[in-house]
């Protein structure tokens, strides 16, 4: 769909560039995954079509005389299961391997519905079609199989928008039934093994939370307390034929770490390492845990053979994982696993040889990974001594000057977090002659709760001296000109940017800014319900803090913004609804700052659609290349006759 464009800038010229923006974000995304019991098929959401669908593969060869079968040499072409149009996520395998239960939104519009597809002919069927969203999309873990495979246990926002409480759902007779009536939101639901109990989390803010194991007959509650103070209890499954659940807990060092709660209720005890936040975990009888862990935005895959025992390194540190599935006799891993100059892939090991094989090819058009940057690791100290993880991408040729302009990107959340992974647009700033930088500035996560709440009641403040302690360092090294530095970012980011470019004119000479907030006090009523907790731990509230509402909104600072400002949004959004990109394109609009906004019709909070991406993409190139660009030196003078 061709987006709605209102650009009050000059016309920029195109770039030539050794890979194009368009080029790369042409890229194949695959984001969830999911593997059969028998560890033979792989389920997948991948926008080989255009939009995140659902797609399954073989991982296993023909021979099936053997046992386990073999996995295939070379990945298959997959077989489409969904031309919804929509973003589907949230997969997971039936029982008995015969179907693939997953959500999709429509346009952006986080309001998801579920589905069933049939494994073998790849068939959907529809199971809900509400004006509620089944499953939350600002938490992980969707909807659950029960044992049998009769039932699925799913969280939606029947009676309060975003407000998300445990359902079970007969799948033969597509009955629903409520089983609690929580003040928070509930997420994750984990069935035990003989399907009386749903354990789930209760959490407020997505930082704090308790567990609740709920029996299905009577809808009856047993609370587990996290471990540490303002900490979260997230299950993960029910472990040794269900007498105990695994969970991620916060430890004291503030860091989420596996543990093990009774079946009936009790005190967690951790185990296995916890120094860096623990992303996932599994269990397998005869296997043991295994699990992958954020290791300073690179990932690493381990095994720990019992509660007691020394994690074993499975894959990494290196690159990114976004999530793994075990096969019912924990033979077989999948995981999807990529780094910053290769995209994620599906991928299947072979557990007891270690063999690995790709199920997807993301790359297309002889894009050569070798030809892209490498995140490097820079050391960056903030104007207060803080150390700021932060990933450089150098410039992939110095075609803009040297030392070349910089773009800093600037991640959502603020509670989110860069990694070593492929980002189109980052890869074709760098292809363009940019220097990138992507930092974990405070109040990300993946460094410890002390790091994620250091900028609780500081927003636009300190995280705000973190991203040019970045450029300034740079430039220290020579490999940056201070005096061409670009700022992006969307959410988060896009609050940021417009902070940046208003609070420190002399800093941005530009800014490409995605569904941010320019007024606080607006974004808090327009979230209503949905993110009143979260905003309550990170900033307070409007009527109890309006003088730090006034001060922190980009708002507040419109007239000293005189860079050239580029906004995109989303039509759909109901995270950051359209009417606050509206709001800061008409302010700037009236005081002649350079100023343009495109809306995709059909995008929400986050551009999904590949034709989106590489619009929003080749924008966003065109425009830094051409505002960031070296000045032209002055015409010399005549020489004396």
């Amino acid at each position: 769909m061709i987006p709605l464009v209102r650009l009050a800038l000059a016309a920029l010229p195109a770039a030539a560039l050794p890979y194009g923006a368009e080029e790369l974000a042409a890229t194949r995304e695959v984001s969830s995954l999911a593997l059969s019991p028998d560890g033979c098929q792989v389920a997948f959401a991948a926008d080989i079509s255009g939009s995140q669908e659902l797609w399954l593969a073989p991982a296993c060869g023909p021979a099936k005389d053997r046992e386990p079968r073999p996995l295939r040499e070379e990945p298959a072409w997959p077989d489409q299961a969904s031309a919804l149009g929509g973003q589907a996520t949230e997969l997971a395998f039936s029982p008995d391997g015969a179907s693939v239960l997953f959500a999709s939104d429509h346009g952006g519009d986080e309001r998801r519905d579920l589905f069933l597809a049939s494994a073998a002919r790849g068939s959907v069927r529809r199971l809900t079609r509400t004006r509620s969203a089944e499953t939350d999309p600002d938490a992980d873990g969707g909807a659950a199989f029960s044992p049998d495979g009769r039932s699925i246990a799913y969280v939606a926002d029947g009676e309060t928008p975003f407000l998300f409480q445990l359902f079970v759902m007969d799948l033969e007779t597509r009955q629903a039934r409520q089983l609690t009536r929580e003040r928070a939101s509930l997420r994750r639901p984990v069935w035990s093994p003989d399907g009386r109990t749903i354990a789930v989390t209760r959490s407020p803010d997505g930082q704090r939370g308790e567990l609740l194991l709920v029996e299905l007959q009577s809808g009856a509650t047993r609370q587990v307390a996290p471990l540490a103070p303002g900490g979260i209890l997230l299950a993960e499954e029910y472990v040794a034929e269900g007498t105990e659940l695994l969970c991620l807990a916060t430890n004291p060092d503030g860091f989420l770490q596996m543990a093990l709660v009774p079946a009936s209720g009790g005190n967690a005890r951790l185990i296995g390492p916890g120094d860096w936040d623990v992303e996932q975990a599994a269990w397998r009888p005869g296997l043991g845990f295994v699990f992958h862990r954020n290791e300073n935005g690179r990932s690493a895959l381990y095994r720990l053979s019992g509660p007691e025992a020394v994690a074993a390194v499975l894959l990494g540190p290196a690159g990114r994982i976004t999530g793994f599935a075990l096969d019912r006799e924990g033979r077989r891993l999948a995981y999807l696993w990529g780094d910053a100059a290769h995209p994620s892939e599906a991928w299947v090991m072979d557990l007891a040889t270690r063999r690995t094989v790709a199920v997807t090819r993301s790359l297309v058009g002889g894009l050569d990974p070798r030809r892209l940057a490498a995140a490097q690791h820079l050391a960056v100290v903030s104007s207060d001594g803080l150390k700021v993880p932060t990933l450089y991408l150098p410039p992939a040729e110095l075609r803009l000057g040297d030392p070349p302009p910089v773009v800093v990107a600037a991640h959502g959340g603020p509670d989110g977090q860069t990694y070593d992974a492929f980002d189109a647009q980052l890869q074709a700033l760098s292809q363009a002659g940019f220097a990138v930088l992507a930092p974990n500035y405070r109040g990300s996560s993946g460094y410890g709760r002390r790091f994620l709440d250091l900028n609780n009641k500081d927003w636009g403040g300190q995280d705000l001296e973190d991203l040019w302690a970045g450029v300034a360092r740079l430039a220290e090294l020579g490999l940056a000109d201070p005096g061409r530095a670009g700022l992006t970012g969307g959410s988060y980011g896009g609050y940021l940017t417009l902070m940046g470019l208003a609070r420190q004119p002399e800093r941005w000479k530009a800014g490409v800014e995605a569904f941010g907030m320019p007024d606080l006090a607006l974004d808090f009523e327009l979230s209503g319900e949905r993110f009143l907790e979260w905003y309550r731990t990170e900033m307070g509230t409007p009527a109890g803090s309006p003088g730090l509402f006034r001060e922190r909104s980009p708002l507040s600072y419109l007239d000293n913004l005189r860079a050239p400002l580029l906004i995109f949004q989303g039509a759909n959004d109901t995270n950051v609804p359209p009417a606050e990109s509206e709001l800061i394109y008409r302010k700037l609009l009236e005081r002649r700052v350079p100023v343009g906004l495109v809306v995709y019709p059909d995008e929400g909070h986050g551009f999904t659609r590949r034709a989106n991406r590489i619009d929003y993409d080749r924008r966003l190139v065109e425009f830094f290349s051409a505002k960031l660009a070296p000045k032209a030196p002055a015409a010399a003078e005549d020489a004396a006759p």
